[in-house]
């Protein structure tokens, strides 16, 4: 079974991947002062979302990428950490980290691929934390730091994951079936197709997909057990910022 990352792992691709970036047509759509309104009326929910994207390049190499986080969402508050595969679990556990982290002089090593901690004001502020487990510290990242981290600065994009008013922008296609509305839409060769979770207010599906069949982007979310509730465990963590991770 897959594990949640708890563990402080140097991940290359982090930065491009902790959040996942929505489709083009999607993020094109997002609303960030409407979501604002809405965001406390969206229900609480933990999820499985799995992203997964192919393209095909014109030398004809096909590449594929995929991986899941586990995205705990509440009022105002979103808490997203990576699930490792077994093979990096067991790697991590037979110390094959030592290259990273603080003993090897790139302390900021460490916030690559860790959890994070997004909270957001009655103003509308967001405050994106990164969670050192192993070290027992939170690290307040500000705006300039926010792609180290993996955070893409969509406050939009990790709550919602598709807002409603993107949604408002899509074709509704046919009636709502076991609790789930389909929306479509097509700009130039790009067709993105959403089945969204009326009463949850999440995407259980998105998929977006070229005319020729030479990229497909597919997001996947699903229900996690619920009761586990992550952010209590850093309650006695040390605070810091992001430069003292810093050379």
């Amino acid at each position: 079974m897959p594990r949640i990352h708890t563990l402080i792992m140097p991940c290359a691709l982090a930065a491009g991947l902790a959040l996942g970036a929505l489709p083009p047509a999607l993020a094109q759509t997002q609303a960030p002062a409407n979501a604002a309104a809405a965001a406390a009326d969206a229900p609480a929910v933990d999820l499985r979302v799995t992203h997964y994207t192919r393209s095909i390049g014109q030398d004809g190499v096909q590449r594929e990428t995929t991986y899941s986080n586990h995205v705990y969402r509440r009022s105002c508050q979103v808490w997203i950490e990576r699930e490792l595969p077994p093979a990096i679990v067991a790697s991590l556990a037979h110390g094959h980290e030592h290259a990273h982290g603080p003993h090897a002089g790139h302390a900021h090593d460490e916030a690559q691929g860790a959890p994070l901690l997004l909270q957001r004001n009655a103003q509308g502020q967001v405050s994106v934390k990164v969670v050192l487990a192993e070290a027992r510290r939170v690290i307040e990242v500000d705006l300039a730091h926010y792609g180290n981290v993996g955070y893409g600065g969509s406050w939009d994009g990790a709550y919602w994951i598709v807002t409603p008013v993107a949604l408002r922008a899509m074709t509704p296609e046919g009636p709502l079936r076991a609790g789930v509305q389909r929306y479509t839409r097509t700009q130039g060769e790009q067709t993105t197709r959403v089945d969204w979770d009326v009463a949850g207010q999440y995407p259980r599906r998105i998929e977006q997909v070229d005319a020729h069949g030479t990229s497909l982007y597919r997001l996947t979310a699903t229900r996690l057990p619920g009761g586990r509730q992550p952010w209590t465990a850093i309650a006695d963590y040390s605070r810091g910022d992001y430069s003292d991770l810093l050379d």
